[in-house]
């Protein structure tokens, strides 16, 4: 008899799922999200984790399934609640309060980055309203130095820089192809790929963007000598003022926060 992947018990000949714990599984992710939806704010962050612990554990879930209802949860309310509305300071602090008190597995997140981006939710509401937050880093943990009157600003440990590499459109060579080569305008002839420059930290100051590789080689960039800025999956896409300059993608944990604060440092420039 196969165990039911939810419950652990047996689910019968050839089954492995229950039928109505995949009710309330399924059911659980927008039922707790309502929930949270409700009463954030309202019940003490602990009173209102332990709520949610207590309705997930009267499903009888075996340990993995437990968190993964939790995480579902927890993004649910995030992308389909939090994140649809303009949420005042308090439902931010009250919504991070809660995170730290449910301490969910990062791991089971779909977003590895989930937990992250939600701490640094007040972060990016400060930049929105043309306030600087507080630093999250200090000078002497890098190896940045710091020129007359610059400032650290913040720090994405999780970070990689790419540059845009145009090669030629592999194509097998015929007669056809030769032709509609010859028609064709040189550059829709040309492949644009990235490629990677290195892993490493990505530090924001008042002045530059300073990228810090696990190699120690660093690279850096004024924020006047940007021309254009353009939000790309898990990171932003910027292309130097130079002529002669290739288009860089920096990546990191936490796109939207970067985007915020290149922006922010461009309308100061």
């Amino acid at each position: 008899m196969a165990a039911c992947i939810l419950c652990g018990k047996s689910a019968g000949l050839f089954y492995s799922l229950h039928k109505n714990c995949y009710r309330q599984y399924d059911d659980s992710r927008r039922n707790i999200a309502q929930s949270i939806a409700k009463e954030l704010g309202r019940l003490p962050s602990d009173v209102l984790a332990d709520k949610i612990q207590q309705s997930i554990a009267r499903c009888g879930f075996v340990e993995e399934a437990h968190n993964r209802t939790i995480n579902r949860a927890l993004e649910f309310y995030a992308s389909n609640f939090l994140e649809t509305n303009q949420p005042s300071p308090f439902l931010v602090q009250a919504w991070t309060a809660l995170l730290e008190k449910l301490s969910p597995d990062a791991s089971v997140f779909i977003n590895q980055n989930f937990l992250i981006q939600q701490y640094n939710l007040h972060a990016l509401q400060q930049l929105k309203n043309r306030q600087l937050p507080e630093c999250n880093c200090h000078p002497a943990n890098y190896s940045i130095q710091l020129r007359k009157q610059e400032v650290l600003w913040w720090c994405f440990d999780k970070s990689e820089i790419q540059e845009d590499v145009t090669e030629q459109n592999p194509q097998s060579w015929s007669v056809t192809m030769h032709l509609l080569d010859s028609l064709l305008k040189k550059n829709s002839k040309q492949v644009v790929n990235r490629s990677s420059l290195g892993s490493g930290k990505l530090l924001l100051t008042n002045q530059r963007i300073y990228f810090e590789g696990e190699d120690l080689t660093p690279s850096e960039l004024e924020y006047p000598h940007i021309y254009s800025l353009t939000p790309v999956k898990e990171g932003i896409r910027i292309q130097p003022k130079h002529a002669t300059s290739v288009a860089l993608t920096y990546l990191c944990e936490d796109a939207r926060l970067l985007f915020e604060f290149i922006q922010y440092a461009r309308g100061k420039c």
